[in-house]
């Protein structure tokens, strides 16, 4: 199940990024890459919701061994009451991918402030992309030297701390930035 908050249509699915990936892979003969899902020679089968309207459908399914959540910093609490004891099968996994908002945000809170004991938790950030291409290198460089907290948050994954534009928050990133203070 690739999954995420509200989903509208297949264009805020993953189904590209998966079928791309595909192709690059050279896969192509093992899998059948539909409007809707993406099936494999060997069962499996990729299937993709939103979680906000059809949380209900998704308890019901049966099977599924492996759910990505994308853009997860949006999924609320009762979407992820649903969802995660849904996924019941032995040996299943829950990946979950976000760029954190606000460290009050349930996802925040349940998988990197308390995360569950058996949690694989890894902050990635630009310097671990090998992939990483120039021209976001230059425009993360740009945002650092112009706006330190906008640099933390998209760039390095840091929790918003300040509405944008509060003069207290951007003093503070600004003080950050010139060493003047430390975290």
């Amino acid at each position: 199940l690739c999954a995420r908050e509200t989903m509208q249509s297949m264009r805020d699915s993953v189904h590209r990024t998966l079928s791309d990936a595909i192709d690059r892979m050279g896969m192509g003969a093992h899998y059948t890459v539909q409007q809707a899902t993406i099936t494999g020679k060997n069962g499996t089968e990729f299937i993709f919701a939103g979680l906000l309207h059809n949380v209900a459908n998704i308890k019901s399914a049966e099977g599924i061994d492996v759910v990505w959540v994308e853009e997860a910093q949006t999924v609320s609490d009762d979407s992820w009451n649903t969802l995660i004891p849904t996924i019941r099968k032995d040996g299943s996994e829950i990946w979950v991918g976000f760029n954190p908002r606000l460290a009050t945000d349930p996802t925040y809170k349940r998988f990197v402030v308390d995360p569950p004991a058996s949690a694989i938790v890894r902050k990635v950030n630009p310097e671990d992309n090998p992939w990483f291409p120039e021209v976001l290198r230059i425009e993360m460089e740009e945002d650092k030297r112009r706006d330190y907290a906008k640099y933390l948050h998209i760039w390095m994954g840091e929790c918003t701390t300040a509405i944008e534009g509060a003069v207290y928050g951007d003093e503070m990133a600004k003080a950050l930035n010139e060493g003047r203070i430390t975290r």
